[in-house]
Order: C-alpha cells, then sequence, then structure tokens
C-alpha cells in the first residue's frame, strides 16, 4: 500500500513539474516576453546656458508578458548621468529612468543618449534622448583660453 501511494504521488509531482516547465519555457505560454513602451521617449530641454543642470524622468511600462530585468543605464557621454527606479519590470508595471544632463563644457546643439539594456547584455532595450541649445557663457570662453 505505501508503494502504491508514493508511486501516485510520484505521477502527480511529474505533472505538475511538467505543466510548470511548459508554461515558463519559450516554448510555453509566455512566448512575447517583455515590451517596453515610453510615450515619450525624446525629451527637447529648449535653450539653456552653461550653468544648467537639466533633469528629466522618463515613464517606462513594461506590455509584455513577462518580466523585463533591466541592467545599467548607459550614456553616450559623461556629462549626463541616468539611473532606473527599479531593476524589475513585471507586466503592467512602470517605472522611471531619471537623466540628469550637465550643461559645463558645452554649447550649441546637444543630443545626449540613454540606453536601457536589458541585464546582462549589450543590445539595447530602449533608447531615450535629451535634445537642446546650450548657449556657451561669455567668462568661459576666458577661462578656456587661460589654460
Amino acid at each position: 500500500m505505501f508503494f502504491v501511494a508514493n508511486k501516485m504521488k510520484s505521477k502527480i509531482y511529474r505533472a505538475i513539474l511538467g505543466l510548470f516547465l511548459l508554461a515558463v519555457s519559450p516554448s510555453g505560454f509566455a512566448e512575447n516576453g517583455p515590451k517596453l513602451v515610453c510615450e515619450v521617449p525624446v525629451y527637447q530641454f529648449g535653450r539653456t546656458n552653461q550653468a544648467a543642470v537639466v533633469t528629466h524622468v522618463f515613464m517606462i511600462r513594461n506590455e509584455g508578458d513577462t518580466t523585463f530585468v533591466a541592467g545599467m543605464p548607459r550614456t553616450t557621454c559623461g556629462c549626463t548621468k541616468a539611473r532606473i527606479s527599479k531593476r524589475m519590470i513585471g507586466p503592467g508595471e512602470t517605472a522611471e529612468l531619471t537623466a540628469v544632463f550637465t550643461a559645463a563644457r558645452q554649447s550649441g546643439e546637444q543630443k545626449k543618449t540613454i540606453h536601457l539594456l536589458p541585464y546582462g547584455s549589450d543590445v539595447p532595450a530602449m533608447t531615450f534622448h535629451m535634445e537642446g541649445f546650450v548657449e556657451p557663457n561669455a567668462e568661459s570662453h576666458y577661462k578656456e583660453r587661460d589654460l
């Protein structure tokens, strides 16, 4: 009797495990994966001067059916920093990507790029931009010339 009960438990356990693996496998129910959406991925900050520090928050939503695991955001310039509010963005959840552009030593048209990468990958999941014009300060020209 004991042997029959254990054999039955074993079959039930294998059936439950098989259903679980089917549900989480690429060929199971979760076929689409994460899908990140940002209504406004480009922020136009207009005209500013070299003393400015421009901050913007991009709102990101996962419209997919699995969790997006974010890596560290990457920027294309040392004058721009970015951070994400949470690393795990589940289906239907939102997160904030905060970008900070420091205009010091910059002048003219600016287009700063921020890439949000999936954890463990170098391929961007999303790209964001901060764009505008930085007017040079009159005294900054003299300081640069004197160096």
